[in-house]
C-alpha cells in the first residue's frame, strides 16, 4: 500500500480531491493478482547453483610451543584433541616439581639457628605451593599421564620428607637415630647425633678420605681438612661436612622416586602427542 506523508505546504480542496483519486487508483492496482509472463521459449528453465565455501580437504590443526633444554619446539595436533591448558600442564609433568630450598649448610657461617629456621620457613611455603599446583593440573586424559602425575606427587612428598628430616636433625639431634634413612646412613646419622668429638671426627675423617678418591684436587681437600681440624670450630666444621656431603648424599641416594626422568621417556612421550614437531633455535648442550 502506498504511504502518505505530511507536507510542509497547505493544500486547497481541489488538490486534495486529485490526491485522493490518485491514492484510490494505486490501491486498486495493488489489489490485483500479479501476472506471470510466459517463458519466451519452450526450453526447460534451470536454476543457478548457490555458491558455498569450499569443503576443507583435511582436518583443522592447532599448534603448541614449548622450550626444552636444547630447542624451541612447535607441535601440530588435530584441533580439539587437547586444550592448550592440558598440553601446558602435561609438560609441567615432564619438567617436574623439584624442591629448590637448600636445607644443608654447605659452609660454616650457615650452621646456625637463623639459617635452618629460614630454610624451614621457605621449605614449607615451597612445598605447599607445589602441592597446590600439582593438584590443580589439567593434564591430557590418558592412563600414562595420570600415572606420571601420581609419581610426581610421590616424588614431591618424598623430597619434602627428606628435607624435613634434615631440618629436624639439626634442631633435635636425637631424631637422626630414628628417621627413615638411618638404617642406610647410620654412620653419618650417629655422628650428627653425637656430642663425642672422637665419634664425630672419626666419621669426618672417613668422609674426607672417600671424597678424595673422586676429586680432581685431593691434596686441597686434605689441606682444608687439616686446617679445619686444627680450628676451635672443628666440631662445627665436621657437622657441616657430615650433614651436607655425608648424610645429604647418602640419604638422597635412598630415594625411590628421584629418577623418574631416567625411568620414563617423558620428553619422547610428550612429543608423540603431536602429529609433527618442528624444532628451532637449538643450542649445543654437549
Amino acid at each position: 500500500m502506498a504511504r502518505l506523508y505530511a507536507s510542509r505546504y497547505p493544500m486547497n480542496f481541489a488538490n486534495t480531491l486529485n490526491l485522493l483519486s490518485l491514492t484510490l487508483l494505486l490501491l486498486a492496482c495493488e489489489s490485483q493478482p500479479a501476472m506471470r509472463s510466459a517463458p519466451a521459449t519452450t526450453a526447460q528453465a534451470t536454476t543457478t547453483p548457490r555458491l558455498s565455501k569450499p569443503v576443507p580437504t583435511g582436518k583443522a590443526v592447532q599448534t603448541f610451543t614449548w622450550q626444552d633444554d636444547a630447542c624451541e619446539n612447535t607441535g601440530t595436533f588435530a584441533a580439539g584433541a587437547y586444550t592448550q591448558r592440558q598440553l601446558r600442564d602435561t609438560y609441567q609433568l615432564v619438567i617436574g616439581f623439584p624442591l629448590t630450598t637448600t636445607v644443608v649448610p654447605f659452609q660454616l657461617n650457615h650452621y646456625n639457628d637463623a639459617f635452618f629456621t629460614e630454610a624451614a620457613r621457605h621449605l614449607t611455603h615451597e612445598h605447599d605451593s607445589l602441592v597446590a599446583l600439582l593438584r590443580g593440573l589439567q593434564i591430557v586424559a590418558s592412563p600414562y599421564w595420570r600415572n606420571i602425575k601420581h609419581l610426581r606427587e610421590l616424588e614431591l612428598a618424598e623430597a619434602y620428607a627428606l628435607s624435613h628430616a634434615t631440618l629436624e636433625g639439626y634442631f633435635h639431634p636425637a631424631s637422626w637415630l630414628s628417621n627413615a634413612y638411618y638404617a642406610s646412613c647410620a654412620e653419618y646419622a650417629t655422628a650428627l647425633a653425637s656430642t663425642d668429638s672422637a665419634v664425630v671426627v672419626s666419621a669426618w675423617r672417613k668422609l674426607v678420605d672417600a671424597q678424595k678418591k673422586n676429586n680432581g684436587s685431593p691434596g686441597r681437600l686434605e689441606a682444608d681438612f687439616k686446617a679445619q681440624l686444627a680450628s676451635p670450630e672443628r666440631m662445627r666444621y665436621a657437622k657441616v661436612d657430615l650433614m651436607t656431603f655425608g648424610w645429604g648424599n647418602c640419604a638422597n641416594n635412598q630415594r625411590k622416586y628421584s629418577d623418574l626422568t631416567d625411568k620414563y621417556p617423558l620428553s619422547d612421550k610428550f612429543s608423540k602427542l603431536f602429529t609433527h614437531v618442528e624444532q628451532t633455535n637449538c643450542v649445543d648442550v654437549d
